[in-house]
């Protein structure tokens, strides 16, 4: 009877993780502002960029912080009472949802926002490499589709380079981080660039 509670228990946070996450904060903000569905403006994508570039740069942050803070939320919450598994677990449905939102027919954004929330919480220093590369690459390309790319690849081999380090020397011990983890960033990473397979072609046009 307590292990069918338990795997009830987690069916429930894992499903509300993936309502939670399916949020469409910019699509909302868009509909509010302008009575009308952003999936039919600019790029097609409720995502902040999206918004930024539709709505200007103060709602396009105010999407890119509730688009962060509720798969950190979440996550930071489940860490804290059920342990890192979990939390990594529901951190990736959470973003799930936001890919594949339930209200909006499984057409979501791509989930960089909602995946940075998830990497703060498991690793903190890399979701700072994440930003800073991403800022850089943003100056150099103009271009945050191709800048989202290289952080998360290069995110993913920083990642797997510490676990590498911390097991055969042991140091840099203090960066937080576990191979379960990285196979949770690693399978939502191949998901993200999944979804921004048309800024990939599009950026090797030019």
């Amino acid at each position: 009877m307590e292990s069918f509670f338990l795997n009830y228990q987690i069916i429930l946070l894992i499903l509300s993780s993936y309502l939670l996450g399916s949020i469409p904060f910019g699509y909302l903000i868009f509909k509010l502002k302008k009575k009308s569905d952003i999936r039919e403006f600019g790029s097609g994508n409720i995502g902040a960029t999206n918004v930024n570039r539709l709505l200007g740069k103060k709602l396009g942050i105010l999407t890119l912080i509730l688009d962060f803070s509720k798969t950190f939320a979440i996550t930071l919450l489940i860490f804290r009472f059920y342990g890192s598994d979990l939390g990594s677990i529901c951190g990736l449905f959470s973003i799930i949802g936001h890919v594949f939102p339930l209200w909006l027919k499984f057409k979501g954004g791509k989930g960089v926002a909602s995946f940075l929330g998830l990497l703060f919480v498991i690793s903190w220093p890399l979701s700072i490499f994440f930003c800073l590369v991403w800022m850089i690459a943003v100056k150099a390309l103009k271009y945050s589709g191709a800048a989202a790319i290289i952080s998360l690849v290069l995110v993913i081999l920083l990642f797997k380079m510490i676990l590498h380090i911390q097991f055969s020397y042991n140091t840099l011990l203090w960066i937080p981080g576990t191979q379960y983890e990285f196979n949770i960033i690693t399978l939502l990473s191949a998901l993200i660039l999944l979804k921004h397979y048309s800024n990939i072609i599009s950026f090797f046009k030019k």
